[in-house]
C-alpha cells in the first residue's frame, strides 16, 4: 500500500536536503481525506498493518506538529 504521506509530500520527487513548506501539500492532503482518522489508525493498529511502536512514534510528531502550529498561529 502505497503511503499517502510520502505522496502528499511530494514522493520521491521530494527534495533530499534543504527546507521545504509542506504546508500546501498538507493542506491538498487535508481536504482530499475522507473518514474518521482515528478509525483509520484503529484499523491500522488491529489489522496488524501499523504496529504499536509506529503508532506512537506518528502521534508523537503529530503533537510537535500540533505544537509548532500553535505557536505560529495567531490568538483570537
Amino acid at each position: 500500500m502505497a503511503n499517502p504521506f510520502k505522496a502528499a509530500m511530494g514522493g520521491s520527487q521530494a527534495p533530499q536536503r534543504g527546507q521545504r513548506n509542506f504546508a500546501p501539500a498538507l493542506l491538498q492532503h487535508i481536504q482530499s481525506f475522507q473518514g474518521n482518522p482515528m478509525e483509520q489508525l484503529q484499523s491500522k493498529l488491529d489489522s496488524g498493518e501499523m504496529t504499536q511502536q509506529q503508532y506512537n512514534q506518528l502521534r508523537g510528531m503529530a503533537e510537535s506538529i500540533a505544537q509548532r502550529m500553535m505557536g505560529v498561529l495567531p490568538n483570537r
